[in-house]
Parts: structure tokens; sequence; C-alpha cells
């Protein structure tokens, strides 16, 4: 089965980086999520992009010398958010650093200022996590890509079943959206029914899937989001339809006895 990579980078100063590594992908065989294939969609770029992220087999991290557009809600760049995604939910992860010396780059495509002070402490961080490969031009950088995901590919073959779980979330269809008001009322009623803190965005994701039909995509959604094991999040999800359930139930009650008045 194809793996999923979810390719993370800035945008205008890597475009040609990105074509080439999105290729590299395809003759792979594999599949990659980016930017570019969005389109018209209903969610936010900021949310679309990690639930992106959640839907993955793998990360690939493409960094230059841009810390990219800034979300106001968190203070952090959409790539540096990307990147906290895939370990917060353990993808596998390549990240590759563009080598300063000898790649040879536009002065518009160069942050000053605060940028550059924070796209310096997040290449800090990824040095100190990760063996951080640095690429001195687009070619070069697919080229170190194609022959680390062969590798990560091979290694990922010894773990199928994870693989189709993440591959039913990929594929489903059935996500029914909640407004933030309806999300909140939700969480109240069924966060106890897990054993583990679950991150609003992926609790979000995971009731929307369930409500939507697909409650198999949920639980992997929670399983792959949170420390907590398969079974308690399909645990936790046939009690939360007990709940809905019992909501419904109430609310069909006092429609009839408002009709009866």
């Amino acid at each position: 089965m194809p793996v999923t990579v979810f390719l993370g980078s800035t945008f205008a100063d890597l475009a040609q980086h990105r074509a080439l590594v999105r290729d590299a992908i395809t003759r792979l065989e594999q599949n990659s999520k980016a930017m570019e294939f969005f389109g018209a969609l209903p969610d936010t770029p900021k949310d679309e992009c990690l639930r992106l992220v959640r839907a993955a087999n793998a990360y690939v991290g493409v960094f230059g010398m841009r810390y990219g557009h800034v979300d106001e809600a968190s203070g952090k760049s959409l790539t540096q958010l990307e990147y906290e995604e895939a370990q917060a939910v353990h993808l596998p992860s390549l990240i590759y650093v563009m080598d300063e010396e000898t790649h040879s780059v536009l002065p518009k495509h160069v942050d000053t200022g605060d940028s550059a002070t924070n796209l310096r402490e997040l290449k800090r961080q990824l040095k100190e996590r990760h063996v951080v490969n640095f690429f001195s031009s687009p070619e070069d950088l697919a080229s170190r890509v194609t022959q680390d995901l062969v590798r990560l590919v091979g290694a990922m073959a010894a773990a199928p079943t994870a693989q189709v779980l993440s591959q039913i979330a990929v594929n489903s269809v059935g996500r029914h959206p909640l407004t933030s008001a309806r999300f909140e009322f939700l969480r109240s009623k069924v966060a106890h029914l897990f054993p583990a803190q679950v991150p609003d965005a992926i609790f979000r994701e995971a009731l929307e899937l369930v409500i939507g039909g697909d409650r198999m995509a949920a639980s992997f959604v929670l399983s792959r989001g949170t420390p907590m094991p398969l079974d308690e999040a399909i645990d936790g999800l046939m009690g939360f339809d007990k709940v809905l359930a019992d909501i419904l139930s109430r609310h069909q009650d006092n429609q009839a006895t408002s009709g009866e008045v």
C-alpha cells in the first residue's frame, strides 16, 4: 500500500524544490499531500493543513530562509505548526535544511527581523531533535528525499496495520462539520469517556467523523494523535454514540412535547 507523505515548507521561495520533491514521491509510487492541491475548501488553510498532516503516514519538512506566514492565534508560522503537528501524532519525519554556504537564494527570499529570529530558533530545535540533511539545490534536495524515502518506506512496510488504518482516515469522506458551539457542548459531555487528554483539533475531527458515520477513521485519529491505544479510542467513541443517541432522544421528546402544547 502506498505511503502518504505530507510535504511541509514555505511556498513561494521553495516552489521549484516542492515540485521536484513531489515528482520524486510520485516516481516512487507513493502519495503526497501539499498545499498546491487544496483548491476550494470549507476549512481555513491552517485547519486543512493540520488535518492533512494527521492523515499522512510520513512527514517531509523542507526549511529554507523564510519563516513563513504567521498564524495570529498561535504566533507561529504555518510551516512550524505543520511540523509540530507531525511530531504530536508521531509521524516518521525527514528533515531538510538549506545549506546557507552553498545554496544560492534571492535576497527577497531571506527573512530579517523577528521572522529571521523565529526561523533560527526553529532550525535549532530541528537540529536537536532530528538527523538533519542539508541541501545545496532543488535537484540535490530531490535526490536526498528519494534516497531517504526509499529507506523509510521499507522500514514502514513492517507495520502494515498502521498503514491500513491511516489509509482509512485519508479516504474518509463522512466527516460532518461541527460549529464551535456544538463542538464545545459535545466535548463537555464526552471528554470524561477518554483516558487521555485529547487536543481540541484532534477531538473535533474524531467527533465529526463519528457523526458522519466513520468510527474506524475516528478511532485512528484519536489513537494517532494521543497516547491512548486503539481499543480505548474505540471504547470511548462507543460511549460517545450512546451520549449522542440520548441527546437526540431528548431533543425529539422536547419537540413532541412542544407540539402537543
